[in-house]
């Protein structure tokens, strides 16, 4: 078992999470997102648009998952935007380099992501998934945060349905 850290990434970290999230977009999303939308993922793009999340939201965090020091998952922490669900906090991206998938560093990301929260006084914690990325939604399951019911449209090239799972911390 490799020697595994979290920290809160800040903007100077914020190649390493888009390619993270870019490289993890690939693989997950083939056959769902269209592979125009696929091809034209530009790291510094994304980097651009991470940078600038966390000047306009102050209450944005991110976190890289580093194996044996090297920088292999990330993900966000910041209040909701659901109206339905004051008080909880959401994980917009929780992403890992395809080639460190199943190793249950995903087990140890989200239980980081529930102590975050609630250290920040939030008492439920959320996130929404692509209903075709039956992967996640297993996941996410498997750790308590079921599907709640809850369905979205999202537009990424194509219409996709979205699923929102939820837990209480």
């Amino acid at each position: 078992m490799s020697a595994t850290n979290i920290r809160r990434a800040s903007a100077n970290d914020a190649a390493t999470v888009a390619h993270i999230i870019n490289e993890a977009w690939k693989t997950a999303y083939a056959g769902v997102v269209p592979l125009d939308r696929l091809d034209a993922l530009s790291d510094e793009r994304k980097a651009a648009q991470l940078r600038e999340g966390l000047i306009r939201f102050p209450e944005m965090r991110y976190y890289l998952f580093e194996a044996n020091g090297i920088p292999v998952g990330a993900a966000s922490l910041h209040p909701t935007h659901d109206a339905d669900l004051p008080g909880a906090a959401e994980f917009s991206f929780f992403y890992f380099l395809p080639s460190v998938w199943r190793r249950g560093y995903g087990k140890q990301l989200l239980a980081h992501l529930r102590s975050e929260a609630a250290s920040l006084g939030y008492d439920r914690l959320c996130c929404w998934v692509l209903e075709q990325n039956r992967r996640a939604i297993a996941f996410y399951e498997s750790q308590g945060m079921p599907c709640d019911g809850k369905r979205q449209t999202v537009t990424i090239g194509i219409p996709l349905e979205a699923l929102r799972c939820t837990t209480n911390l």
